[in-house]
């Protein structure tokens, strides 16, 4: 899923899990990294006797490579879903988004500090002189349905900036987050307080209806579940390959910087992002560091560490035409495989039409906020309550 030197991993030593497993769960959740561990706890939460696996380590995957960035705004933006899919639908594509990251800073307050969720500003600029409109229209869709942004012209962006573009747009209560702690912090909160198994290097092999449940084989021995939840990332295998046919991976790639002085940040440690495709992406780590993303690659091949160090310095250089007079020394620098959906949305749904089995594949740049919504989602659709978002992130669309 990733190569490189991470980041994340190296601020947190996670717990390991030595369950006893029962031979029966209500719920069975394959996949342990930020979808899976949002919908294990909401179903845990909830009552459900609930059982969480995992090939490899919690939050070992994406999660340890995802970049923390937590906004409202989705990599599709809202004037484009008003234009493709209709103004109610786009509408709740984006409240639905803005919830989820709000369910994200209450779960938060529960866990360790070191999950590090704070609020901040967003900062989008136009890359291009062409982009003006893009920022503009953006702008005017957020302001219709009272998302809370502001409009900033190119004076406000260099005065209180730094930066010399076009103009751009600024949301307010997105946030940043340490995600490989989150997702950890997560999983040991349920696992602790709501009766989460957890097992370990396990895999799914197969699984199979049987009358009324779901037998599931795994690599060492065989449970039964009444629900099956498939959350397995980006990770490549039988069940992605059938039935989610709209996807697109990516390599993207990150460096986090050696710190600099609290004085070189920007106005408010804003997080930054741009309209050109694909997109850098700035933010602050605690500690004073900065971590830069982007320059993804359309392909599924995880690079080589001569290809990685390229990018970053190439990273780097993007910073820099933004902010020439901060120099920044790489620390870590990293690749990863993220997926993309067509229409820019997630799946969250059933996979099997005559058995019950669900998805939740938080693909695009939005991932973390996509797991929390989709986790309250899945949980309706499991418990037979009917949730009217079901309808636009379903798997056969």
């Amino acid at each position: 899923m990733h190569n490189g030197k991470l980041y994340w991993p190296e601020t947190y030593a996670k717990k390991n899990y030595k369950d006893e497993i029962e031979s029966h769960y209500d719920v069975v959740i394959v996949g342990g990294g930020m979808s899976g561990a949002l919908t294990a706890y909401r179903v845990a939460q909830a009552g459900h006797n609930t059982l969480l696996i995992d090939k490899g380590e919690i939050g070992s995957a994406s999660s340890a490579a995802n970049t923390g960035l937590m906004q409202y705004m989705s990599d599709k933006l809202l004037y484009e879903c008003v234009n493709d899919f209709g103004e109610l639908e786009a509408y709740h594509f984006y409240k639905a988004s803005k919830e989820g990251l709000e369910d994200i800073e209450m779960l938060s307050k529960l866990l360790d500090a070191r999950v590090n969720f704070i609020k901040r500003d967003s900062l989008f600029i136009a890359s291009t002189k062409r982009d003006k409109k893009v920022i503009k229209d953006e702008y005017q869709a957020l302001k219709h349905f009272d998302f809370p942004v502001d409009y900033v012209d190119p004076e406000q962006l260099e005065e209180a900036y730094g930066i010399k573009k076009y103009n751009a747009l600024i949301t307010h209560e997105d946030a940043e987050i340490n995600p490989y702690v989150f997702v950890n912090e997560v999983v040991k909160y349920a696992h602790s307080n709501l009766h989460l198994d957890i097992l370990e290097n396990t895999e799914l092999v197969k699984y199979e209806k049987k009358e009324e449940q779901i037998l599931c084989q795994l690599n060492d021995r065989v449970i039964i579940t009444n629900k099956l939840i498939m959350t397995t990332g980006y990770a490549k295998n039988k069940i992605t390959k059938r039935y989610i046919h709209r996807e697109e991976f990516v390599v993207s790639y990150a460096v986090v910087t050696q710190p600099i002085e609290e004085n070189q940040f920007w106005k408010d440690k804003a997080m930054i992002w741009e309209s050109a495709r694909p997109y850098l992406y700035i933010r602050h780590v605690p500690g004073n560091r900065v971590l830069i993303g982007g320059l993804d690659e359309k392909t599924d091949k995880i690079p080589n560490e001569k290809h990685i160090q390229k990018q970053g310095k190439r990273l780097i250089k993007a910073f820099n035409k933004l902010y020439p007079d901060i120099e920044l020394e790489v620390a870590y620098a990293y690749g990863a495989r993220f997926g993309e959906t067509k229409d820019g949305k997630p799946f969250i749904g059933k996979i099997e039409e005559d058995a019950e089995v669900y998805g939740l594949y938080g693909y695009g740049g939005n991932g973390t906020v996509y797991s929390s919504f989709g986790s309250k989602l899945l949980l309706d659709m499991i418990e037979g309550k009917y949730n009217p978002l079901s309808e636009i992130f379903k798997l056969k669309r």
